[in-house]
């Protein structure tokens, strides 16, 4: 188990609650005992889960940690509707012409 993956384990189970930073993300807890990844609500096991995916060496492994916490924090909705609008406005631009 890498040095990382002690003072994460450490983290989650002290009293501790300044948060903790893995690359970009900031994994922070709450006081129901839950921990939020940039603002997404996540278990102390799906927290711990993702902690591993991030600091894996597989690249496909970390993209889909990062969607999850897009997911979670509703990034990827606002973006998926988002890029829904700029399609469907390209379809009508098109059918006018």
């Amino acid at each position: 188990m890498s040095s990382q993956q002690e003072e994460f384990d450490l983290w989650v189970t002290s009293s501790y609650s300044n948060p903790f930073w893995v690359g970009r993300h900031k994994f922070e807890k709450s006081m129901t005992g839950e921990i939020r990844v940039d603002n997404g609500i996540f278990s102390r096991e799906e927290a711990t889960i993702l902690f591993r995916m991030l600091k894996s060496r597989d690249p496909f492994t970390r993209l889909n940690a990062n969607f999850v916490v897009w997911e979670r924090n509703r990034s990827l909705l606002v973006l998926l509707v988002i890029v829904t609008i700029i399609l469907l406005a390209l379809v009508v631009i098109r059918i006018r012409r």
